[in-house]
């Protein structure tokens, strides 16, 4: 096996000559001397075994193993920058940092507020990612996570915060469409990240999918294009009750399209005084909200 080099500073030395193609150039770049980055360019050589350039009168030229090398070093610089961004960021807010993931629809119609006065009590910096693709906690991709689905595995700590449940609607001024008749207009359907979603694959059971005119990887989206008249549409209820203009076309909310929102973090965060804050202030910001997110809000 290769042995690794012994510090980072010989690989950023490698780094220069390689990008430069010179020893001469990067010498100048790095401000030390020709001879200074010849005999540890050698050294560096030696320990990894391997010819990491061939020499010639025009320029240094990386080896294979050089190219493998270069792509490795160029990784750990970039890594190591990105740390350092964070580490600055740590240190300009003294109540620290915090990664959030959750969805576009959830920030919309609830959690904006309750964030931003977490954010001013606990003097955090509050980072949100609303990516349609999933952060990883336990990689360490985000600190907390507010996502529905089933009752996530161990070994993350989750709260239950409240049911989620779903139905049809319509805007007010769309043609009134009942259960009875739904296939005779068109619908407003997620794309394939909807795929996993038991309302989506109802709609492919009923035969619904072909109807779907218009298609979008975001619940805020299908609710604005509802609203504008394009079709019917499956929304959560806290985001079609919500709204005034819309009206649901099947009025009790299919069970199997229940699932549960849940408040997620790793075990060593759980203890650490801004999550646990960020935890309950979630928590209590959504208690008034309950009946909305559940499908039992008065309808208009």
């Amino acid at each position: 096996m290769t042995p690794s080099p012994k510090s980072w500073d010989d690989l950023r030395l490698f780094l220069h000559i390689g990008r430069a193609g010179s020893l001469t150039a990067a010498a100048e770049k790095l401000g030390v001397s020709h001879a200074t980055l010849f005999r540890r360019l050698g050294a560096l050589e030696s320990e990894l075994g391997v010819r990491l350039f061939e020499r010639s009168r025009s320029g240094y030229a990386l080896t294979e193993a050089g190219q493998e090398l270069l792509q490795v070093a160029a990784d750990i610089e970039t890594g190591l920058a990105s740390a350092a961004r964070q580490l600055d960021k740590r240190a300009a807010w003294p109540g620290g940092v915090v990664w959030l993931t959750t969805t576009d629809t959830l920030m919309h119609a609830a959690l904006a507020p309750m964030l931003s006065a977490y954010q001013r009590r606990a003097g955090v910096q509050l980072l949100i990612n609303t990516s349609t693709v999933q952060q990883d906690i336990l990689k360490g991709e985000a600190d907390v996570a507010i996502r529905a689905g089933g009752r996530p595995a161990d070994p993350l700590v989750a709260r239950r915060l409240c049911r989620i449940e779903s139905t049809v609607y319509r805007a007010r001024t769309f043609p009134e469409a009942t259960p009875a008749n739904l296939a005779g207009f068109p619908w407003v359907a997620g794309d394939e990240t909807f795929a996993h979603l038991d309302s989506t694959k109802w709609l492919t059971q009923q035969g619904l999918d072909a109807n779907a005119v218009l298609r979008t990887n975001s619940h805020v989206n299908v609710l604005n294009l509802v609203k504008a008249g394009a079709g019917l549409a499956v929304l959560p209820c806290y985001l079609g009750d919500l709204e005034p203009s819309l009206c649901r076309v099947l009025p009790a909310p299919p069970k199997a399209w229940s699932s549960e929102l849940w408040l997620l973090t790793r075990v060593d965060l759980r203890p650490v005084p801004r999550i646990k804050q960020l935890f309950d202030a979630v928590y209590e910001g959504t208690r008034p909200m309950v009946d909305l997110f559940e499908g039992r809000a008065p309808l208009a």
